[in-house]
């Protein structure tokens, strides 16, 4: 666990509770070197790219600004799903049936690619394939439920409703008081699986360069990144910096980065855990507009995440990631969900940015001149398992290969408006999701009086 400083009464990791940098940090770029491939980010997407492409025998570099992980990929609640899109009802009011169960057959094989992938490499991540719940905490809320589980059932997904009764005999804590079990996915450690996907993309030969700053990519033939001290030129590039592409120039529009705080709290003692009860450690996020997220670490700790967002102005993703008026808010909720645990200590807060695309869903495509600049992003909260596909789909499109689900994110998109209405669009839409979220929580806390 990360060492936590105190800043104004709020004990801060800078990455996250998961992930410190590596002690075997790899080296800047130092020299003009050539590659068919260089991949601009060193998180999920681009090392699964990479690793596909070493599987194909071609040369990769990957330019990673900090370290692996430093960015989404070792910040999140490590919530491993099979979900697309905002949710099923919104699905199927975009698109047709078998479009909408085309998508979700795509998130469910990304669900079975990735425990795949961690069983075949070995990579203890703390991956607990327990499921996860959709939870209300307010009886107005099961009819929210009730819309899921149908449009569920039409999408072909295998969820279950859990009534009051049920939530009790799993042991869900009493905050929730119905839920729909989606038994894909679980929950795991991403600093672990990040740690791992790295050590295993250094073994194969992916050359990662990490500390290295990419000032400039240009659309030639070859396609060059420029950094401080070196130049990688290539075949192909890859672009796989999610919420911080705005800094390279590149589809500035197409994800909307949006800063997402989380705590976790210090360990349960064992009287605790029998009290809370959880013991099967599902993920738990709640119905609101904007959700709230629980789960209970292989280490006895809750993590808290959600609800509470910051929308930059102009895709600008600079500055400090301490945000102590949202970490406020994170323990506030966390206290209202979890009564009994006035006791239990906020161990750390972090947070950081994620990218959203508009539909929620990633954006796979290729672009320049020469369309040898190629893209993968906006996982929108379901990266964990999706990074993972569409670093394959990347790596058969760089090839030239057709894949099975290459068609699947094919789709018209449309990117976020110029500033400044993007930001007032994104404010005014916050802005009211939060005062009908408020109203639910206004009404479980006049429950409890």
């Amino acid at each position: 666990m990360n060492q936590t400083p105190i800043m104004n009464n709020f004990p801060f990791s800078p990455i996250s509770a998961w992930l410190n940098e590596p002690e075997n940090i790899q080296p800047s770029l130092n020299q003009d070197i050539s590659v068919d491939v260089v991949i601009v980010g060193g998180g999920y997407t681009g090392l699964y790219t990479a690793l596909e492409l070493r599987k194909a025998g071609m040369s990769v570099a990957v330019l990673e600004q900090e370290f692996s992980g430093s960015g989404g990929s070792g910040r999140n609640s490590g919530y491993v799903d099979g979900l697309i899109g905002k949710d099923f009802p919104s699905l199927l009011k975009l698109y047709k049936i078998e479009r909408a169960r085309e998508l979700c057959d795509f998130a469910m094989e990304a669900v079975r690619k990735l425990e795949d992938f961690i069983q075949k490499n070995h990579i203890a991540c703390e991956y607990a394939p327990n499921g996860n719940i959709m939870a209300a905490v307010h009886p107005d809320q099961i009819k929210r439920l009730n819309k899921v589980a149908h449009a569920s059932e039409a999408l072909g997904m295998d969820f279950t409703y859990l009534g009051p009764e049920a939530m009790r005999e799993r042991g869900i804590p009493s905050s929730f008081v119905a839920g729909i079990f989606d038994s894909v996915g679980g929950t795991l450690n991403p600093g672990l699986l990040i740690n791992g996907i790295r050590k295993l993309a250094i073994e194969k030969g992916v050359q990662l360069f990490e500390k290295t700053k990419v000032l400039n990519l240009t659309e030639t033939q070859p396609v060059r990144a420029y950094c401080e001290n070196g130049v990688v030129s290539a075949k192909s590039a890859v672009i796989a910096t999610n919420a911080y592409s705005n800094e390279l120039g590149w589809k500035k529009r197409m994800v909307t980065p949006i800063y997402a705080a989380m705590c976790e709290t210090e360990p349960l003692n064992s009287e605790q855990l029998s009290v809370l009860g959880w013991a099967g450690r599902e993920g738990i996020y709640t119905a609101h507009e904007q959700l709230e997220n629980y789960r209970l670490t292989a280490r006895n700790t809750i993590i808290t995440g959600g609800k509470y967002v910051k929308i930059p102005f102009g895709f600008q993703v600079s500055g400090s990631t301490y945000m102590p008026d949202l970490f406020k808010k994170i323990e506030m909720i966390f206290r209202e969900r979890f009564v009994d645990y006035a006791d239990l200590k906020v161990h750390t807060f972090w947070g950081g940015w994620i990218g959203m695309s508009l539909d929620f869903m990633p954006v796979i495509g290729k672009t320049g001149k020469h369309q040898n600049i190629h893209y993968g992003l906006g996982f929108s909260g379901h990266g964990i398992p999706q990074t993972l596909l569409v670093g394959e789909l990347l790596a058969a499109q760089i090839q030239g290969l057709d894949h099975p689900l290459a068609k699947v994110l094919k789709r018209r998109v449309f990117p976020a408006p110029p500033e400044p209405f993007k930001w007032l669009v994104a404010k005014t839409l916050s802005g009211v999701f939060t005062s009908l979220d408020s109203i639910t929580d206004r009404k479980v806390m006049q429950l409890k009086r």
